[in-house]
C-alpha cells in the first residue's frame, strides 16, 4: 500500500461533515453562513462547539449579540447553502439572494431558516482563539425538529446536506445503514 503526505487541506480528510446554516443578527444586520466544523460538546448542559474564522461577518454579529442559530438544511438546498458561503452578508441580503424564508426565533434575536429540518437556538458561552479560527461554544436554549423527519432518530427521508469539499455536497446513504 502506498501513502502520500497531505500538507494542505488535510481537514477534508474528516469530511463528509454535516453542514448547518449559522444565522446571526445584531443592530439590524443579519447573515447566514454555512458551517461544517461543529460537534456536540455536552448533553447537560446542552452545548455545541463550532470553529469559525474570526474574519467572517457572521463572527462579528455573533460576537456582538452573543446569540446564534444552527439551521440544518437538506441536500435539496445545497446550491443555496453554497451561495451563502461564497457571498458576504456584509454586502448582500442572503435571504433575498437565496429565497430562504425567515422564521422568527423563539429564544434569540436572530432569524431562522424556515426550510430547515431542525434548528438549534444558542447563546454564546465561550469563545477562544485556536490558530486561524475561533472555537465557539453555544448553549442550546431551544432545539426544534420537523416532526415528519424525526421521531427519536432521523427518518431515512431526511437527506442531510453533507459537505465534501468546495461546492460538493452529498446526502447520507440510508440504504447502507448497518447495525453493530
Amino acid at each position: 500500500m502506498e501513502w502520500k503526505t497531505i500538507d494542505r487541506n488535510w481537514m477534508f480528510l474528516v469530511h463528509p461533515a454535516l453542514t448547518v446554516l449559522l444565522t446571526a443578527a445584531y443592530q439590524g444586520q443579519e447573515t447566514i453562513t454555512p458551517m461544517a466544523w461543529l460537534m456536540p460538546l455536552s448533553g447537560e448542559p446542552p452545548l455545541v462547539a463550532l470553529s469559525m474564522k474570526r474574519t467572517r461577518f457572521a463572527y462579528e454579529l455573533l460576537k456582538a449579540s452573543s446569540q446564534f442559530a444552527l439551521n440544518l438544511p437538506t441536500i435539496a438546498e445545497a446550491k443555496k447553502v453554497w451561495a451563502c458561503g461564497v457571498t458576504s452578508g456584509r454586502t448582500r441580503d442572503k435571504f433575498a439572494l437565496t429565497g430562504f424564508t425567515r422564521l422568527e426565533a423563539g429564544r434569540i434575536n436572530a432569524p431562522l431558516v424556515a426550510e430547515s429540518a431542525a434548528i438549534l437556538e444558542c447563546q454564546l458561552s465561550d469563545d477562544r482563539p485556536y490558530g486561524d479560527h475561533q472555537l465557539l461554544v453555544g448553549e442550546i436554549l431551544l432545539a426544534r425538529v420537523r416532526a415528519d423527519l424525526y421521531d427519536e432518530e432521523w427518518s431515512p427521508s431526511f437527506l442531510a446536506c453533507l459537505h465534501l469539499r468546495k461546492e460538493k455536497f452529498i446526502p447520507p446513504d440510508w440504504s447502507r445503514l448497518t447495525k453493530g
